[in-house]
Protein backbone atom coordinates (compact mmCIF):
# COMPACT_ATOMS: atom_id res chain seq x y z
CA UNK A 1 0.00 0.00 0.00
CA UNK A 2 1.31 3.12 -1.16
CA UNK A 3 2.17 6.02 1.48
CA UNK A 4 1.33 9.30 1.61
CA UNK A 5 4.25 10.87 0.88
CA UNK A 6 4.66 8.69 -2.09
CA UNK A 7 1.15 8.89 -3.34
CA UNK A 8 1.64 13.05 -3.03
CA UNK A 9 5.24 12.70 -4.65
CA UNK A 10 3.35 10.47 -8.03
CA UNK A 11 0.58 13.06 -8.02
CA UNK A 12 3.48 16.19 -8.28
CA UNK A 13 5.24 14.28 -10.78
CA UNK A 14 1.87 13.85 -12.89
CA UNK A 15 1.59 17.62 -12.20
CA UNK A 16 4.74 18.31 -13.77
CA UNK A 17 4.61 16.28 -17.01
CA UNK A 18 0.89 17.30 -17.34
CA UNK A 19 0.51 20.61 -19.72
CA UNK A 20 0.06 23.50 -17.88
CA UNK A 21 -3.57 24.79 -18.17
CA UNK A 22 -4.05 28.18 -19.48
CA UNK A 23 -7.52 30.30 -18.34
CA UNK A 24 -7.26 33.39 -20.46
CA UNK A 25 -8.90 36.14 -19.23
CA UNK A 26 -9.63 40.17 -20.16
CA UNK A 27 -12.19 42.45 -19.31
CA UNK A 28 -13.26 45.53 -21.97
CA UNK A 29 -15.52 48.40 -20.65
CA UNK A 30 -16.61 50.03 -23.80
CA UNK A 31 -18.37 48.06 -26.84
CA UNK A 32 -15.22 48.16 -28.89
CA UNK A 33 -13.36 44.54 -29.35
CA UNK A 34 -10.34 45.46 -31.38
CA UNK A 35 -8.10 46.12 -28.61
CA UNK A 36 -9.67 42.86 -26.99
CA UNK A 37 -9.17 40.46 -29.72
CA UNK A 38 -5.74 42.05 -30.00
CA UNK A 39 -4.82 40.98 -26.04
CA UNK A 40 -6.24 37.95 -26.44
CA UNK A 41 -4.25 37.02 -29.33
CA UNK A 42 -1.15 37.85 -27.30
CA UNK A 43 -2.40 35.40 -24.49
CA UNK A 44 -3.14 32.33 -27.36
CA UNK A 45 0.65 33.44 -28.81
CA UNK A 46 2.45 33.30 -25.29
CA UNK A 47 0.57 30.08 -24.22
CA UNK A 48 1.77 28.32 -27.88
CA UNK A 49 5.06 29.44 -27.08
CA UNK A 50 4.89 27.86 -23.44
CA UNK A 51 3.35 24.36 -24.73
CA UNK A 52 0.57 25.08 -22.31
CA UNK A 53 -2.99 24.40 -22.97
CA UNK A 54 -5.77 26.41 -23.02
CA UNK A 55 -8.84 25.72 -21.40
CA UNK A 56 -10.94 28.62 -22.85
CA UNK A 57 -11.07 32.33 -22.29
CA UNK A 58 -13.53 34.89 -19.86
CA UNK A 59 -14.01 38.73 -20.42
CA UNK A 60 -16.00 40.53 -18.55
CA UNK A 61 -18.33 43.55 -20.28
CA UNK A 62 -19.51 46.54 -19.50
CA UNK A 63 -20.24 47.39 -15.99
CA UNK A 64 -18.89 44.36 -14.79
CA UNK A 65 -15.84 44.72 -16.20
CA UNK A 66 -14.78 47.96 -13.75
CA UNK A 67 -16.35 46.70 -10.39
CA UNK A 68 -15.08 43.64 -8.06
CA UNK A 69 -18.13 41.82 -8.87
CA UNK A 70 -16.57 40.21 -11.88
CA UNK A 71 -18.92 37.28 -12.82
CA UNK A 72 -16.91 35.82 -15.71
CA UNK A 73 -13.48 36.04 -13.30
CA UNK A 74 -15.07 33.66 -11.00
CA UNK A 75 -16.91 31.16 -13.48
CA UNK A 76 -13.04 31.33 -14.49
CA UNK A 77 -11.75 30.37 -10.99
CA UNK A 78 -15.04 28.10 -10.62
CA UNK A 79 -13.81 25.98 -13.90
CA UNK A 80 -10.08 26.04 -13.08
CA UNK A 81 -11.33 24.53 -9.16
CA UNK A 82 -12.65 21.88 -11.33
CA UNK A 83 -10.49 21.45 -13.65
CA UNK A 84 -7.09 21.73 -11.83
CA UNK A 85 -6.90 18.88 -9.97
CA UNK A 86 -3.14 18.57 -9.59
CA UNK A 87 -2.12 19.87 -13.00
CA UNK A 88 -0.49 23.26 -12.96
CA UNK A 89 -2.86 26.32 -13.93
CA UNK A 90 -2.57 29.58 -14.53
CA UNK A 91 -4.94 33.31 -15.49
CA UNK A 92 -2.88 34.30 -18.51
CA UNK A 93 -3.81 38.06 -18.69
CA UNK A 94 -2.22 40.80 -21.21
CA UNK A 95 -0.51 43.09 -18.52
CA UNK A 96 -1.61 43.49 -14.56
CA UNK A 97 -3.95 46.02 -15.83
CA UNK A 98 -6.52 43.50 -17.14
CA UNK A 99 -7.15 42.18 -13.91
CA UNK A 100 -7.59 45.38 -12.14
CA UNK A 101 -5.60 48.97 -12.10
CA UNK A 102 -6.68 49.28 -8.23
CA UNK A 103 -4.03 47.43 -6.08
CA UNK A 104 -5.69 45.83 -3.58
CA UNK A 105 -9.03 45.01 -5.73
CA UNK A 106 -6.21 43.27 -8.05
CA UNK A 107 -5.19 41.41 -5.34
CA UNK A 108 -8.18 40.49 -3.77
CA UNK A 109 -8.73 38.47 -7.45
CA UNK A 110 -5.34 37.08 -7.45
CA UNK A 111 -6.05 35.60 -4.11
CA UNK A 112 -9.35 33.53 -5.54
CA UNK A 113 -6.74 32.48 -8.11
CA UNK A 114 -4.58 31.56 -5.46
CA UNK A 115 -7.26 29.42 -3.29
CA UNK A 116 -8.10 27.87 -6.47
CA UNK A 117 -4.34 26.27 -6.57
CA UNK A 118 -3.50 28.71 -9.99
CA UNK A 119 -0.84 31.93 -9.97
CA UNK A 120 -1.57 34.70 -12.16
CA UNK A 121 0.68 35.07 -15.34
CA UNK A 122 1.29 38.16 -18.07
CA UNK A 123 1.84 37.57 -21.48
CA UNK A 124 5.27 39.34 -20.80
CA UNK A 125 6.05 36.23 -18.15
CA UNK A 126 5.37 38.23 -15.29
CA UNK A 127 3.74 35.90 -12.17
CA UNK A 128 2.91 36.43 -8.62
CA UNK A 129 3.56 33.03 -7.35
CA UNK A 130 6.88 34.47 -5.57
CA UNK A 131 9.33 32.44 -7.56
CA UNK A 132 11.78 33.36 -10.64
CA UNK A 133 12.08 37.03 -11.94
CA UNK A 134 9.16 38.84 -12.65
CA UNK A 135 6.89 38.46 -9.47
CA UNK A 136 4.46 40.67 -10.52
CA UNK A 137 2.10 42.74 -7.86
CA UNK A 138 1.71 40.59 -5.14
CA UNK A 139 5.23 40.29 -4.64
CA UNK A 140 7.10 43.34 -6.22
CA UNK A 141 7.19 46.84 -3.72
CA UNK A 142 4.25 48.63 -4.91
CA UNK A 143 3.76 50.54 -8.40
CA UNK A 144 4.24 54.27 -7.66
CA UNK A 145 1.77 56.99 -6.91
CA UNK A 146 -0.38 57.95 -9.85
CA UNK A 147 -3.37 58.54 -11.24
CA UNK A 148 -6.33 56.94 -8.76
CA UNK A 149 -4.18 58.12 -5.89
CA UNK A 150 -5.43 61.43 -3.89
CA UNK A 151 -3.39 63.93 -2.51
CA UNK A 152 -4.79 63.64 0.98
CA UNK A 153 -3.85 59.82 0.48
CA UNK A 154 -0.47 60.74 -0.35
CA UNK A 155 -0.20 63.44 2.11
CA UNK A 156 -0.86 60.45 4.73
CA UNK A 157 1.38 58.39 3.31
CA UNK A 158 4.29 61.00 3.59
CA UNK A 159 3.11 61.64 6.91
CA UNK A 160 2.67 58.03 8.18
CA UNK A 161 4.71 54.96 8.87
CA UNK A 162 4.00 52.02 6.04
CA UNK A 163 3.39 48.67 7.92
CA UNK A 164 2.37 46.48 5.68
CA UNK A 165 0.87 47.03 2.26
CA UNK A 166 -2.26 49.10 2.76
CA UNK A 167 -1.64 49.92 6.56
CA UNK A 168 -0.06 53.16 6.98
CA UNK A 169 0.42 54.38 10.65
CA UNK A 170 -0.35 58.25 11.14
CA UNK A 171 0.83 59.93 14.06
CA UNK A 172 -2.11 61.98 15.77
CA UNK A 173 -0.78 65.37 16.84
CA UNK A 174 -3.11 66.72 19.25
Amino acid sequence: MPTSQGSDQMAEEAAHSSPTLAFIYDREATSQTDSLNRRIAVCRAYAATMKWNVVGQWVDRGDAALTDRRPHWRGMVAAMEAQGQGRRIVCLVADWGRISHNDEESARLRRLVGLAGGVCVTASGEDDSGEGVGRGRLTSPPPPYGRGHDDAGKLLRRRGQVVAPGWTLVRHES
